[in-house]
């Protein structure tokens, strides 16, 4: 089964499950083919996270977190910072997507990487429809996007100037080029190569810290995911400098109610997740400090138990009891970020996300290569050296990404994953609880409304989308709580980008006692899922 945020990156992976190959294979092409037809959150020139639990029953992470260039001139960069512009060539960090998929294809796939390019190069050279996420993302960047280069104008708006209409034909020439050339060469002709040279001459043209010497210095490597259990599932997800620490502290906090509670549709229920989403949040940021609280790592289970003692009935419990001193606002992604979720039959089982940071990312591309950089270094933390993304060279840039792997009695309960920035814990936790507590089908847990807290100093708030079974006097109840500050959305939506602000979860299950995958793409964001019809065996 297969759950990606576009039809073609999901049908591409199908098919590379139809003819043999297992999930890693489908994961990797259909990646590949996201920088193609979703280029605005994923491609080349940005970041992936991965989990995998593997058929030996192995769970692990694959790290290629993006750095800081080593040659960053940190003045010119803290002037950067503060002009509030967040795009161009000094905002490009190194990108690591490749380097990634190339590891994990090698040790863990069954195709060659020129054959996982192929379906994409097909559709950068032929042309893909442009979707309904794409124009909403142009629309809300475009004024962005014409203070960039005229190439990169170019390769996302007809004529370098029109945004267009969903279903309007785009191609990518140079892209497809770019792709046959890392066929032919191999992923090191991006990093040591030919490929790494032409990125080399253009950011030292524009003015970037990013050489060669970052590239060639990528390196990919196995790392332990984090684990907690939440009501007998076994759940793993992506460790700093990931935001799975979110995850995990939000379940081991939610563990402490009644499953009951949880399940129930009440504005109690939504204060529960609120606050827990609050505090987590916060116990996440002392993570990654890497600090304790009285004695206990956060993310241990007898601290949720003390935090938990905190939320009281009907009122939102005061920031001053669980954040004691000012914490370091160290994560600051964009939410434009895209995930894939793919399982085969033999329990091999991929939960990937990757970002440009935000949309188009820095608004760059190199002229004949075809591909947007990351803006990445436009979320690190410049001013407090709390933070372990503070300004530095060849510095770890924190994101909240989180995929995630749920097993139960060692077999796949579902994969998942989302865009959304500091929303991605609670979206992802959330869906969780819906399908633990509330025993929810998958398609029913994802498409249920959301109650999340955006978890940003100067615009923390909650989000909370207004559809049935949730209603105006559920909003209402929970301003008497003490939650001021709501931003409900109601639909239908009077804007597609609002719908964005909850994330899009592409997840897949699996049922042991049916043998059925389920598989679903988030309608927020127009994703899609689909299983193969029949699995040929390769020789």
């Amino acid at each position: 089964m297969v759950a990606t945020s576009a039809p073609e990156a999901t049908k591409t992976a199908v098919e590379v499950l139809e003819t043999g190959g297992n999930a890693i294979d489908a994961a990797v092409a259909a990646a590949f083919t996201l920088g193609v037809v979703e280029s605005q959150s994923s491609g080349i020139g940005g970041v992936t996270t991965i989990v995998l639990h593997l058929a030996n029953g192995r769970t692990i992470a694959i790290e290629g977190i993006s750095r800081t260039p080593r040659t960053i001139d940190i003045k010119r960069f803290r002037t950067l910072k503060s002009s509030g512009r967040n795009f161009g060539y000094e905002t490009i960090a190194v990108p690591t997507t490749l380097a990634i998929l190339e590891y994990v294809r090698a040790k863990y796939g069954t195709y060659n990487l020129a054959d996982l390019l192929q379906p994409a190069i097909e559709l950068a050279e032929k042309g893909f429809p442009l979707s309904k996420n794409q124009t909403v993302k142009l629309e809300k960047y475009y004024d962005d996007i014409m203070n960039s280069s005229a190439y990169m104008r170019s390769l996302v708006l007809e004529d370098g100037r029109n945004i267009g209409s969903a279903g309007d034909r785009r191609r990518l020439p140079d892209l497809a080029n770019t792709y046959r050339r890392i066929a032919a060469e191999g992923a090191e002709s991006f990093y040591s190569g030919s490929i790494s040279r032409d990125i080399e001459a253009d950011m030292i043209r524009g003015g970037s810290f990013l050489r060669r010497s970052d590239l060639a210095m990528v390196a990919v490597r196995e790392i332990q995911p984090l684990h907690t259990t939440y009501r007998g599932f076994d759940v793993f997800t992506y460790p700093p400098p990931g935001g799975g620490a979110g995850v995990v502290s939000i379940l081991n906090l939610l563990e402490n109610y009644p499953s009951d509670l949880i399940a129930a549709n009440s504005a109690e229920r939504h204060h529960v997740l609120l606050d827990t989403f609050r505090i987590a949040a916060a116990d996440a940021r002392k993570v990654v400090s890497r600090q304790k609280i009285n004695g206990l790592n956060p993310l241990s289970k007898q601290h949720a138990r003390n935090r938990a003692k905190l939320i009281v009935p009907g009122k939102m419990v005061p920031e001053d009891l669980f954040s004691t001193s000012p914490d370091p606002d160290c994560v600051q992604a964009g939410k434009n970020t895209t995930h894939v979720s793919v399982a085969d039959s033999h329990g091999n089982v991929v939960s990937l996300t990757q970002t440009l940071s935000r949309s188009f990312g820095a608004k760059v591309a190199t002229r004949g290569l075809g591909f947007p950089y990351n803006n990445s270094l436009a979320v690190i933390n410049a001013n407090d050296s709390r933070c372990p993304d503070y300004l530095r060279p060849n510095t770890p840039i924190m994101t909240p990404m989180s995929p995630t792997i749920v097993l139960k009695d060692g077999r796949l309960f579902v994969a998942l994953g989302t865009p959304g920035s500091e929303m991605i814990p609670p979206v992802v936790s959330e869906i969780i609880s819906n399908l633990v507590d509330r025993k929810m089908g998958v398609r029913a847990a994802v498409t249920a409304p959301r109650v999340l807290w955006w978890d940003r100093f100067n615009e923390a708030g909650v989000y909370i989308e207004v559809f049935d079974p949730i209603t105006k006097k559920d909003v209402k109840a929970l301003g008497r709580m003490g939650f001021t500050k709501i931003y409900d959305l109601r639909y239908p939506p009077r804007g597609e980008t609002k719908m964005n602000d909850f994330g899009g979860i592409n997840a897949v299950a699996y049922d042991p006692e049916s043998g059925v995958f389920t598989g679903v793409g988030d309608p927020r964001r127009y994703g899609s899922a689909m299983g193969p019809r029949t699995v040929a065996k390769r020789e």
